[in-house]
């Protein structure tokens, strides 16, 4: 990458999967001067580039970044963070569902408080002056900036601005494993989101507009985009317990929460599984391995197997075993099925040909 481009990832607009690309990495790279993210404070370094006394600093540079819809981006945001703590503690009142999170203050707007260099889900509520800032720099310096929506003609644009070249295929870096899409979302909530982020609205149908303009000399890639939610596996699992995004019942997660890292790294480290599909089905087998040791022919062990049962894709069974769980403990609210488990390596079932439920009880 050159020292004269600079990408602004705004969360949740594409950023992981552009910043690996154009650095040939497997994951992000680090924050700096030429990448313009969130640091482990959860605060932006973009917003000297959003102040207009730095046009003339910038104009020497060719900046870029990616902007999304807010209704889907609004989405996309609450889906990954809702069940990651170190996101959700910097809101003072816990939203306890999508519609709280749409109302919260610290939510609205966040995108041209991310450019003004504002920390996630800020106190400072983002003003008509910040989005006249962040305008005034978006023309004068030039930002080019592509539609989300639009993603394969957004390349083409970067490259033509910033001379770098795509690979033909790219992978795409992060999915959150459950969400509804937009078209499944109430006209209600749509409308909720528009009304508290009217800045944010404003922003992107100004970039929507210029980049419709650009859109009839734009042409395609040739590129091919990797969706595969069991790329990012082993990535989320190495940050947060895999149950964090489908099981309800965080007094169960905490109580067991040193099994499931021993377990995590065991697979990765020991088994030096990578393939995200195959390290699914062994955290499946393996938990409900351990679940029959450990309270055997017990209604806990038969419930949780004919969750396991019902599908025979390996992410929709974690998120099966997850809401049995959940629902089970919900029934029965006995301290017996909150003894944490143990991690025994020897109960460790990593997938072969042979079938999971022949070799559990043979």
């Amino acid at each position: 990458m050159s020292d004269k481009n600079i990408f602004i990832h705004i969360p949740k607009t594409g950023g992981t999967t552009i910043n690996a690309a154009m650095n040939n990495s497997l994951w992000q790279t680090e924050i700096g001067f030429n990448y313009r993210h969130i640091d482990a404070n959860k605060l932006s370094n973009s917003g000297d580039i959003f102040d207009p006394a730095n046009i003339e600093k910038y104009s020497d540079y060719s900046i870029f970044m990616m902007l999304r819809n807010p209704i889907d981006r609004m989405i996309s945001e609450y889906y990954f963070i809702k069940e990651r703590k170190e996101f959700t503690d910097l809101i003072k009142s816990k939203p306890k569902d999508f519609k709280s999170y749409i109302k919260s203050r610290q939510t609205q707007n966040y995108v041209v408080n991310f450019l003004k260099g504002r920390r996630m889900y800020d106190l400072h509520s983002a003003k008509e002056q910040d989005l006249d800032d962040v305008l005034e720099v978006i023309q004068r310096v030039p930002v080019h900036i592509g539609i989300f929506e639009h993603f394969s003609e957004s390349l083409t644009y970067f490259s033509e601005n910033t001379g770098i070249k795509w690979k033909k295929n790219i992978d795409v870096k992060r999915m959150t494993f459950k969400r509804p899409k937009s078209d499944e979302i109430s006209d209600e909530i749509k409308e909720l989101i528009i009304k508290n982020n009217k800045l944010d609205i404003k922003l992107y149908d100004f970039a929507f507009k210029k980049f419709n303009e650009l859109n009839p000399k734009l042409v395609k890639t040739n590129i091919s985009f990797t969706k595969d939610k069991y790329n990012h596996v082993i990535p989320y699992c190495v940050k947060w317990c895999f149950f964090e995004f489908c099981m309800d019942n965080k007094k169960f997660i905490k109580q067991n929460l040193d099994f499931f890292k021993s377990l995590t790294f065991y697979l990765i480290n020991e088994k030096g599984i990578r393939d995200g599909k195959t390290y699914t089905k062994a955290w499946n087998e393996t938990f409900l391995n351990v679940i029959a040791v450990q309270f055997p022919d017990s209604d806990f062990e038969k419930s949780l197997l004919t969750a396991f049962n019902i599908s025979d894709e390996p992410l929709d069974q974690t998120n099966d075993i997850a809401k049995a769980v959940d629902l089970f403990l919900k029934k029965n609210n006995s301290n017996l099925f909150y003894k944490p488990l143990v991690f025994d390596s020897t109960q460790v079932k990593v997938p072969s040909k042979k079938g999971f439920l022949s070799r559990l009880f043979n």
